[in-house]
C-alpha cells in the first residue's frame, strides 16, 4: 500500500474529529451521525491512499465503488 497523501491525513485529521465530537455529543442520534461521518473520512483516506486495492476489497465484499 502506498504512504499516506496529504490529503488521506487530512481525511484522516478529519475522521479523527469527528470521533471526539461523538465522544462528546449528549444526543445518541448526533453521535451515531459523527461516527459515520467519520468512517465515510476514513473511507475516503483508504480510497485516496490506494485506488486500486480500494477498489479490489469492495469488489470483493460485493459492494460497487460510488
Amino acid at each position: 500500500m502506498p504512504g499516506y497523501t496529504d490529503k488521506s491525513r487530512r481525511y484522516l485529521r478529519w475522521a479523527a474529529a469527528n470521533e471526539r465530537r461523538a465522544a462528546s455529543a449528549h444526543g445518541q442520534d448526533f453521535k451515531v451521525l459523527l461516527r459515520r461521518i467519520a468512517a465515510q473520512y476514513r473511507e475516503l483516506a483508504e480510497q485516496s491512499d490506494d485506488p486500486e486495492a480500494w477498489r479490489a476489497k469492495r469488489r470483493a465484499v460485493g459492494t460497487k465503488p460510488h
